[in-house]
């Protein structure tokens, strides 16, 4: 359901931008009537798409696991005083609400690319996942290289992927993996790699649901790479 509602919420961000910014062009450019026009007959798919903007965004902020990081929090505020403030520039024909807006969600396109107010990835060398699925980096650092995870997992992400194993998985696989409620695996001595961690994670194995409906593909994958932080 997650997923589901992430790929809409990308989508509809997607087509709602591609309305403004074609309508901002024509402000910009002095092309008022063309505006008007525009405006007119694209009235009731802006109603539409800034509803379902709010109401994706709000189900994926709330379904988030953990406490919302500040970037996220400051993202949601800026949209919603985005949307309303580019829509009143375009009807009163004002440039510098129009352009505001198109700073403003140029602004937001950043922070969630980056998970970063200043725009910017936090530094750290890349994780490289082999073919047969094993973790490694790039780093040259023995320490960052003993626990190559960490430079994926880290911060408010660690402690985000910390909350949903504790919610989802720690009750059979206790929290350091060993538990075995229910015939579940001793994550500290499993042999799979990421993949099939993934893949177990996505769609069950034995007594275990699967989680792909619940999580996005992002969580999935930020969940294997912790479950094997707990090998010996």
């Amino acid at each position: 359901m997650t997923t589901a509602f992430l790929h809409t919420h990308v989508l509809v961000v997607v087509l709602f931008l591609i309305l403004f910014l074609v309508k901002a062009f024509l402000l910009f450019f002095n092309k008022h009537d063309t505006l008007n026009k525009a405006r007119s007959s694209t009235k009731m798919l802006d109603i539409v798409f800034g509803t379902l903007i709010l109401v994706t965004g709000g189900y994926l902020a709330f379904s988030y696991y953990g406490p919302l990081p500040s970037w996220l929090l400051i993202k949601v505020v800026l949209v919603l005083a985005a949307i309303p403030l580019s829509i009143v520039g375009l009807k009163r024909h004002n440039k510098l609400l129009a352009a505001v807006g198109v700073l403003i969600f140029g602004y937001v396109y950043g922070i969630a690319e980056t998970k970063s107010l200043k725009i910017r990835a936090d530094k750290g060398e890349a994780v490289v996942v082999s073919p047969n699925g094993e973790v490694g980096t790039a780093s040259s650092d023995p320490e960052k290289a003993s626990h190559p995870i960490l430079t994926k997992l880290e911060g408010t992400q660690l402690e985000n992927t910390k909350a949903i194993y504790t919610a989802l998985c720690a009750n059979c696989h206790g929290e350091d993996g060993q538990k075995g409620t229910s015939g579940a695996v001793n994550l500290q001595l499993s042999t799979l790699n990421v993949e099939g961690r993934r893949n177990v994670i996505s769609n069950g194995r034995g007594l275990m649901p699967g989680f792909g409906s619940q999580l996005s593909e992002q969580e999935i994958e930020l969940l294997a790479l912790y479950s094997t932080l707990l090998k010996k």
